[in-house]
């Protein structure tokens, strides 16, 4: 019974040391270099060329993606009398940038309006030097918001409101595409991520 009771406990100790090299090796592999970076946000599988957006800047000059700069770009569609969502998603975009440091300059963050007719490019400017005058707005005529809407699958809609002081507001999605440098679109990020998920994704492509 002795010899028995020794074995087994023998045993029950071999096994337990066993398992406790099993976690071991588990932490030590779940930390190697070579692991693959998890996005947070959506992946796109395989990446793809962006959309253009061939529409002009809030300064009057035209802007291109093809002939844009190799920058890592942060797209939102979005316009200046919004209530909520476009609002706070530029203050995410300041918290971004802010967390970025000096990365930030290889970064631009861009608001594309969905509504041309109340959104100048005087308007633009204004608007945007309240969260950033670094930040680029794009404007086009009705033709061109649409196309450039359509291409990044984007929805906006008129809605009048005749008690509301602005006389309508635009329904519109609420998510931001993200570009690598070499301009294909990589990531997506719906309303109300976290601007810290933002920052570290961006930060991967960087260092990529």
């Amino acid at each position: 019974m002795i010899r028995s009771t020794w074995h087994k406990r023998g045993a029950q100790r071999v096994a337990t040391l066993f398992s406790i090299a099993a976690l071991v090796l588990v932490g030590v592999t779940a930390c190697l270099p070579g692991d693959a970076y998890q996005f947070r946000g959506g992946v796109l599988e395989p990446a793809k060329a962006a959309p253009p957006l061939d529409l002009t800047d809030q300064f009057g000059q035209p802007f291109s993606l093809s002939a844009a700069s190799p920058k890592i770009r942060l797209i939102y569609f979005g316009y200046s009398t919004c209530p909520d969502f476009c609002p706070t998603t530029l203050t995410d975009f300041l918290s971004v940038k802010e967390d970025l440091g000096d990365g930030s300059k290889d970064v631009e963050f861009i608001l594309v309006t969905v509504d041309p007719a109340r959104d100048t490019e005087e308007r633009l400017r204004e608007y945007l030097a309240f969260f950033d005058p670094a930040f680029v707005g794009l404007r086009g005529d009705e033709a061109e918001t649409v196309a450039a809407s359509a291409g990044y699958g984007v929805f906006a809609q008129r809605v009048d409101q005749p008690e509301s002081a602005t006389g309508y507001l635009v329904d519109h999605t609420s998510m931001i595409y993200v570009l690598d440098e070499a301009g294909d679109l990589r990531l997506t990020f719906g309303y109300g991520s976290d601007p810290a998920d933002i920052a570290a994704d961006i930060r991967h492509l960087l260092s990529d």
